[in-house]
């Protein structure tokens, strides 16, 4: 669904192209990058409505697909097992910010979940993954990003139990590439390094790239763009790591177009929560978004550049998404097979981005869930399972319950979504047991 104009034409390279592999040279098959960035809402991104410019991002959105209403969760690494397994928390047990190389145990079982890079491997694509990690210790478990999939990275070690000097990511930042332990003089230069020069390898092949940004996280220090002139506040701070991811981002576009590859490349932009610090949107405050069991905490930008799909550039899309339908839709675009005896929660993003209006392969609803709590909504109404029910087109910062309330439309409204919640199984069983006795009050 589209408040702009139906998309109109034939395209040159139809989506049902693409999920038969079999037969394609691997040429025809489409490249994917995903970058995500750290702790970013719709809030400072200005294609979105913020004051603060990204022209790097914007430029995305100019080419390609915005979408207004993308969740994910509202913590960090609840998110990325989400996203990378296609499943949602109360299935795949990870309900809460968990950081192992901090705290210990096992992390993400790759006997367990079939990750999409895996699936997307063993389809013949060549798969890379550059910046943050978090959900195994790559200390313990030195193979596990070859283990989910990636043949190659350039990853934050992550914050390491006992190794203090480990917590640096951005200056004297601390990273693993292809296993070598290295210090560099700045992470996220690094890690887009890494990511320019996967792309220039791979060219002439299929490949994925997968890329949870260090930025724009704490602490909060100076960047490239700013070290001469070093910021003060914290506001100022986040803002400045804003604007240098902004310009990585950019980077990496520049080198997709230049390697000649653009117009079989799909770029998807968006953020793994809420904002750590307040923003605007179209000239109003807005609340800072991380960890905050509310829309704002879960809604963030989600761009999609893909030519090969997208025949009319600059529009934007109403259709509902959320991060369990990234894998289904990387796995129809590679011609992957999808795991055995797993279940998946998403739905395809191929034919909204190829302008198919059919409501029948598209959502109506999406979810989130952060420890018990859980919120689903649909294009104008939320409901909590903690009797919270809010009408989002008119009250984005959901200031008015309408639990009770007889207003036309609502008690509908409302019953229809709680029949979506009721339906949910409880929580799996989580996967770091020891987390709740450890730490009952750690903060994401």
């Amino acid at each position: 669904m589209r408040f702009t104009s139906v998309l109109t034409g034939i395209l040159i390279w139809g989506a049902a192209a693409f999920a038969q592999a079999d037969g394609l040279s691997t040429k025809t098959r489409p490249n994917i990058i995903f970058i995500m960035v750290d702790d970013l809402g719709r809030d400072w991104v200005s294609c979105y409505g913020s004051k603060h410019q990204t022209p790097g991002v914007d430029r995305l959105a100019k080419e390609g697909l915005r979408y207004t209403t993308a969740w994910c969760t509202p913590t960090c690494t609840p998110t990325r097992v989400t996203l990378l397994t296609g499943q949602y928390p109360f299935r795949h047990g990870w309900v809460q910010h968990y950081d192992v190389p901090r705290w210990g145990g096992a992390g993400l079982d790759w006997n367990k979940h079939t990750t999409f890079a895996s699936a997307i491997r063993e389809a013949g694509y060549a798969t890379g993954i550059g910046g943050q990690w978090q959900i195994n210790d790559l200390r313990s478990q030195p193979d596990a990003l070859n283990r989910h999939g990636f043949d190659e990275h350039c990853v934050w070690t992550g914050a390491e139990q006992g190794q203090p000097e480990t917590a640096a990511r951005y200056a004297n930042g601390r990273v693993i590439t292809n296993g070598k332990r290295e210090t560099v003089p700045y992470g996220p230069d690094a890690v887009n390094d890494f990511a320019i020069d996967f792309v220039r390898r791979h060219k002439d092949e299929p490949f994925l790239f997968y890329y949870p940004m260090l930025l724009a996280r704490g602490p909060f220090g100076s960047t490239p763009l700013n070290k001469d002139r070093p910021p003060t506040e914290p506001a100022e701070h986040y803002a400045g790591y804003v604007t240098d991811m902004d310009r990585l981002v950019g980077r990496l576009i520049d080198a997709v177009d230049k390697c000649g590859i653009r117009d079989r490349t799909m770029i998807v932009f968006t953020g793994d929560n809420g904002s750590s610090v307040a923003g605007t949107l179209n000239d109003e405050p807005y609340n800072r978004g991380k960890g905050q069991r509310a829309d704002w905490g879960v809604h963030v930008p989600f761009i999609v550049r893909a030519p090969f799909l997208i025949s009319q550039p600059g529009l934007y899309s109403t259709d509902l998404v959320d991060f369990t339908d990234i894998y289904p839709t990387f796995i129809e675009l590679a011609g992957a097979r999808l795991p055995e005896g797993v279940t998946l929660d998403g739905t395809s993003l191929v034919p909204g981005l190829s302008g198919d209006e059919d409501p029948f392969k598209k959502r109506n609803w999406i979810f989130s869930q952060m420890g018990d709590f859980r919120m689903v909504r649909d294009w104008q109404f939320l409901l909590d399972n903690q009797e919270g029910c809010y009408r989002l087109e008119d009250d984005p910062l959901q200031t008015k319950n309408l639990f009770t309330s007889k207003e036309r439309i609502v008690p509908g409204r409302r019953a229809r979504l709680q029949k979506i919640l009721d339906r949910f199984p409880a929580n799996g069983p989580a996967p770091f047991p020891e987390f709740q006795k450890k730490y009952p009050t750690a903060a994401p």
